[in-house]
Formats: structure tokens, C-alpha cells, sequence
């Protein structure tokens, strides 16, 4: 995820904090000091913050522990300021192992709450009353009291089944059992938007700005998976040969152009960014489209490929996924077009378009 940084890896996952982070953060420290007019106080509400997101990554590492153990690969956990997001590199085929994952994560939630309630209890604390963050930095058991009433929110909120939700992917999950997976995604995506357009509506009517960006977070987050989901089932079994092979041929540039020559290039033909291969044929770097275009109305203009072209890019085989492996490097790298190389020649490139028309292509072959 952009503008994050890595603070720490965890069972081969690396745990990252968005910088955004650090305004929430801010914001309550600032709250703190005006409810307590004390350094202290406000050190103890960003304590309180702080703890509420330790609690946020252990229920991220329950969705991602479950699915390490399901064979799937999950390279990070990112804290944002609504919350965190275990990216996995791949979707789950069963629908109960997304049952399995969804669930995971609440569960450390229902076991947190308890430990919290019971320690508050012990200490004296009253119960009865719910307790708010500035009142919750007043006393450690208060403090106690209000974490485990936040891990009972996060589960009541998290098992409400509207996608992307934990309860929305359950839901997707059980639907999937019957339907299949777009149909269900569908489904849950529809509820899921549903309700964030409500929380909305009601985040700025109450002037709750964090419950409105979480109801967009919502939002935008169950169409991103629905597309997801839709180009998973639409490139399934196909490999990355399939979709390259009905691009024309591949243009290819030397170390040893020059920048007009390139430019040249993208003017009079179809491709804006260039495998660089040395005279014998090897691959040693791309020239993409950023390059290209940040060097036009600057200095580099005068410069040659070698300066300009890029040497740390991934490179596809042929006979890749299309969708678990080929769309998934292209996206982790940022670039529009990968290389793509059997045994160490190149035989074309990858690109966001190829990728586009795997549906079109699929349809083709059915009618033919």
C-alpha cells in the first residue's frame, strides 16, 4: 500500500503503518489535552490509541495466521487510520477457507474483551457504566474497561454482513457454497455498499468524519474486490502466453538509442514502454512510459537509453497464472507492462490492456 513504512515483520509478514496514521494520532493527543489540560493526560490518550491498534493488528493476525495455514501467502499488514488490511496475494478457491479466515480475525477480539473486562474487574472498576476515551484516561481500570469495550465493538462491527466487512465475506463465503463466487460477490458487495452509503449519510449528519471514511473505505473497497473477483473468474486456466500472443510484435530498444530515437518510437507506433536488450539479445532493463514522458520536457531528453531505463522490474514466464502470478506482479510492480522471458529470451510483454481483454479473448475462443 502507498505512502506506508515498514515497522516491524512478524511470521514472515511486515507489519507497515500508513503515515496517516500519525494525524489520528495527533487529532486524540489534541483531544486529550483539552479534556485534561496536561501533558500527561494527553500522553495517556495516545497510550489508550496506541493499544486500541495493537488490538486492531492482533485481529489482523488472526485473518493472516489462518491463512498462512491454508497455504496462502500474505506479504503485509498495513495500519490505516480506520483500522488495518492483511493483504493476501491470492483470493481463497474454497469458500469455506474464507469462512475460516473471515472469522479468525473477530475470534481474537472475543478472546481480548474478556481479559480486559476481567482485569477492570479486579482492579474495582465498575462495570455498569460504558466509558468513553477521554474518561478512560483517568484511571488504569478504566482504561482496561474501555479496551475490552472497543474488542466487543470491533467484533459486533466487523461480523456485520455487508462486504468487505469479516461478516460480509462470511456471508460471501456461505453464498459461494451455492452460487459461486462472482454471484456471491455480487451479493455481498450490493449489501456492503448499501451500507456504507447509510454510515455515510449518518457520519456526516453527525459530524463523524471517521465513520464516513470508513463507510468510503467500504464502499470502494467491496467494488475494487468485485472486479477482482469477476477478472479472477474470467482469466481462470489461462496462462500468460494466452493473452500475449494477440498483441503484435513486441518493439525493443538498446542501451545504445538515444532519446529521439525512443520518442520516435512511441510517436509513430502502438507501444509506450520498451524491454532494453543488449545486441546479443539479452534483457537488461525497461524503459516505461514514466521515464519516457518525465524526460520529455526536461534534460534527460538529451541523454541515452541506458541512463533512462529502469534495471529493477520483475520478469513473467509464458506459462504463468495469469491471474494468481501474472496480474498479480504486474500490480505489485506499478509498471503498465512486464517483460516476458522463457528461457532467459524474451518473447513479449505483459501489459494492463492484455490482461482487459482476457474476457474478450476468452469469448472469441468460445465461439470459435
Amino acid at each position: 500500500m502507498g505512502s506506508a513504512f515498514k515497522i516491524g515483520r512478524i511470521r514472515g509478514i511486515d507489519v507497515k503503518v500508513h503515515w496517516t496514521f500519525f494525524l489520528l494520532l495527533l487529532f486524540f493527543g489534541y483531544l486529550g489535552f483539552q479534556e485534561s489540560q496536561s501533558v500527561t493526560g494527553t500522553l495517556v490518550t495516545v497510550l489508550l490509541v496506541l493499544a486500541l491498534f495493537v488490538c486492531v493488528l492482533l485481529h489482523e493476525f488472526g485473518h493472516s495466521i489462518v491463512a498462512q495455514r491454508l497455504g496462502l501467502e500474505v506479504p503485509d499488514i498495513t495500519l490505516l487510520p480506520i483500522g488495518g488490511v492483511a493483504r493476501l496475494k491470492s483470493l481463497p478457491e474454497k469458500p469455506w477457507d474464507e469462512v475460516k479466515i473471515a472469522v479468525a480475525g473477530p475470534l481474537v477480539n472475543v478472546v481480548l474483551a474478556p481479559i480486559f473486562f476481567t482485569l477492570a474487574f479486579l482492579i474495582g472498576v465498575d462495570l455498569s457504566t460504558i466509558p468513553s476515551l477521554i474518561t478512560a484516561q483517568q484511571s488504569t481500570g478504566g482504561a482496561l474497561f474501555y479496551l475490552g469495550t472497543i474488542n466487543v465493538a470491533l467484533v459486533v462491527f466487523n461480523m456485520i454482513p455487508a462486504f468487505p466487512l469479516d461478516g460480509g465475506r462470511v456471508l460471501r463465503g456461505l453464498l459461494a457454497t451455492r452460487l459461486g463466487a462472482v454471484r456471491a460477490t455480487d451479493i455481498s458487495a450490493a449489501i456492503g455498499q448499501a451500507l456504507a452509503f447509510g454510515l455515510f449519510l449518518l457520519g456526516l449528519l453527525g459530524g463523524q468524519i471517521i465513520l464516513a471514511l470508513i463507510a468510503v473505505f467500504i464502499f470502494f473497497g467491496a467494488s475494487g474486490e468485485t472486479q477482482m473477483v469477476r477478472q479472477r473468474e474470467v482469466t481462470r486456466g489461462m496462462s500468460v502466453a494466452d493473452v500475449m500472443g494477440v498483441r503484435r510484435r513486441t518493439e525493443t530498444v538498446t542501451p545504445y538509442h538515444n532519446f529521439g530515437q525512443v520518442l520516435d518510437l512511441v510517436v509513430h507506433g502502438y507501444q509506450t514502454d520498451f524491454p532494453v536488450v543488449e545486441e546479443d539479445g539479452r534483457l537488461v532493463g525497461m524503459l516505461t512510459r514514466a521515464e519516457i514522458f518525465a524526460a520529455v520536457h526536461s534534460p534527460n531528453q538529451y541523454r541515452g537509453v541506458r541512463d533512462l531505463m529502469r534495471t529493477d522490474f520483475p520478469v513473467l514466464s509464458p506459462e504463468a497464472d495469469l491471474f494468481t502470478d501474472g496480474n498479480r506482479i504486474l500490480q505489485e510492480s506499478g509498471l503498465r507492462a512486464l517483460p516476458v522471458c522463457n528461457g532467459g529470451n524474451l518473447v513479449g510483454m505483459l501489459t494492463v490492456d492484455d490482461i482487459g481483454q482476457a474476457n474478450l479473448l476468452r469469448d472469441l475462443r468460445k465461439s470459435r
